[in-house]
């Protein structure tokens, strides 16, 4: 599957938009977890569910610069690598909490902000 439309918020995979295909979600749908940005790389079907399969966008190596973000509480961005994980993660529809946006501010490094309409508890 290309894209999916729920509840009015359109997601696709990363080959379909790349812009869609970027999410928050909450790791084994715990929602008292912080949520984790990650890309969809497929959509779909599995025992009458849809699910996703994401690649989460890798973390800073420890030797990188401070996050000059970590300042700013109120200001949902983060610096992350400018790269994803190899490895595929199935998630449910459920666990998404929003969009991200991704801005290449670097070689090698991307600021992350949250497009959410609602704090989640922890970014």
């Amino acid at each position: 599957r290309a894209h999916l439309q729920h509840e009015g918020v359109i997601y696709s995979r990363s080959s379909t938009h790349i812009g869609n295909s970027l999410i928050m979600f909450y790791p084994q749908g715990v929602h008292t977890s912080s949520p984790v940005p990650s890309s969809i790389k497929y959509i779909f079907g599995s025992g009458g569910k849809l699910l996703f399969a994401v690649q989460r966008q890798s973390p800073l190596p420890v030797d990188a610069r401070p996050d000059p973000f970590a300042m700013y509480p109120h200001f949902p961005a983060k610096l992350y690598s400018s790269t994803v994980l190899k490895r595929l993660e199935a998630i449910h529809l459920s666990w998404v909490l929003c969009h991200f946006a991704r801005w290449e501010v670097s070689d090698g490094c991307v600021v992350v902000l949250s497009l959410c309409r609602v704090r989640p508890l922890k970014f």
